[in-house]
């Protein structure tokens, strides 16, 4: 190549640099105003003075590079931009052009950005909208799911009789008999009882353009009820005392525990299960093997977190790895129990009667609401728990965790 082809290149080498940091910036300049300062700033020079400036510039380009990326880091700058300070300064850029020494080509002047654009300063675009609609948290529900579910199918009365056994007057009486001796005679005697389907429900009036313009948000309305229902009945299946239109639950049926003295040193819960298992078992186990213990979450990591005097967590060898499992009783996170109550049991010995309409959801008209065009959403269900009179023992209510363990070690 030619020395004029060789200027030739890096200046046109120059000039895409040149073009590069004014794209970075962003500047509002136009290509001519560039392309007035290129010209200036070769403007009278001869082909040997161009050759030998290149360095400088090259040099000089990336060190306002290096200026500008500081700058947008850091957010501060004026309207006019870097090419406006440029060429106020133009004299100085093109004195250390001119210079063929390297490290004489510095431009010593601050540019000095103060108007920062954000986000906050774009008032004409739209934002995009976020249209999903997420489900409203809740507890999780579990008491449904201890026990098996029968249908019970209509022109039943809406209720479930049943025979059970009178335990306050049966008795075995069997025992050795001597040659000729009389037999003793056993007591057995039976009651008949029933249990009524209890209803649960909610509903929410909407007006008709709402279920028509709005239909995502009925959708939404009709899950909403359904998850009230669902966690009503969960309710009801625990602390249900069975007066009135609730249900029979668990709480009002469980036996409680009274704790006794087994003179155990730092007793907890893990020593407390064992205990209640026992209680259960001991001379019933033909029958009742328990295999839930229920609890809410913070219950449930005291004994998990538990510590040695060595920071070494506790797990007794018939605990698992994860502590869901206590001497073979699967623990169960129920968050709708309050603080320091827990409950176990056999929970093959219970069942819930659904009715066989299930869980339904219906619309119509409540009172006056056709002419003022508005109808009403409505979900029910029906069901019981039964657990019979004899087999209450399968299960046992603890009113009091701590007090509990303490009365083991006394």
């Amino acid at each position: 190549m030619t020395d004029l082809e060789k200027a030739t290149a890096k200046a046109e080498a120059l000039n895409t640099k040149i073009e590069e940091l004014k794209g970075s910036i962003n500047e509002k300049a136009t290509s001519a105003d560039v392309q007035e300062a290129i010209e200036k700033a070769f403007e009278g020079k001869s082909l040997s003075e161009i050759v030998g400036s290149i360095e400088s510039v090259k040099e000089l380009a990336e060190e306002l590079g290096l200026q500008v990326n500081e700058m947008k880091t850091k957010g501060e700058g004026e309207a006019e931009g870097i090419l406006g300070v440029v060429k106020k300064n133009i004299d100085k850029v093109r004195a250390a052009m001119k210079s063929t020494v390297k490290g004489e080509g510095v431009v010593d002047f601050n540019v000095s950005l103060k108007a920062l654009a954000t986000t906050a300063a774009v008032t004409s675009t739209n934002s995009y909208r976020d249209t999903q609609l997420v489900p409203l948290d809740k507890r999780r529900t579990v008491m449904s799911d201890l026990w098996r579910h029968i249908t019970l199918g209509a022109n039943n009365s809406g209720k479930v009789s049943y025979i059970d056994w009178d335990t306050a007057t049966t008795a075995r009486a069997a025992a050795a008999v001597a040659e000729g001796a009389a037999f003793p005679e056993s007591t057995v005697a039976w009651e008949e009882f029933d249990i009524k389907l209890k209803k649960i429900g909610d509903s929410i009036p909407v007006t008709e353009e709402f279920a028509y313009d709005e239909m995502r948000f009925a959708g939404e309305i009709q899950m909403f009820l359904s998850d009230n229902v669902e966690l009503e009945v969960d309710d009801q299946l625990l602390n249900g005392d069975g007066l009135g239109a609730n249900l029979l639950g668990l709480d009002a049926t469980a036996p409680a525990f009274t704790p006794v003295n087994r003179g155990l040193t730092a007793a907890t819960l893990y020593d407390l299960v064992p205990i209640l298992r026992e209680t259960i078992v001991k001379g019933k186990g033909a029958k009742y093997q328990p295999n839930f213990i229920m609890m809410n979450l913070t219950e449930i990591n005291k004994y998990k977190l538990q510590k040695d005097a060595n920071n070494n967590y506790i797990m007794p060898p018939f605990v698992s790895a994860n502590g869901s499992v206590i001497d073979g009783i699967m623990v169960v996170e129920n968050n709708n129990i309050a603080d320091n109550i827990l409950y176990i049991g056999d929970s093959r010995y219970g069942r819930i009667y659904d009715s066989a309409e299930g869980y339904s959801l219906q619309l119509g008209y409540v009172g006056d609401q056709f002419i003022q065009d508005k109808k009403t959403f409505k979900a029910r269900k029906r069901c019981a728990l039964l657990i019979k009179e004899s087999e209450k023992a399968a299960y046992l209510k603890v009113a009091s965790i701590s007090a509990a363990i303490t009365a083991l070690e006394v």
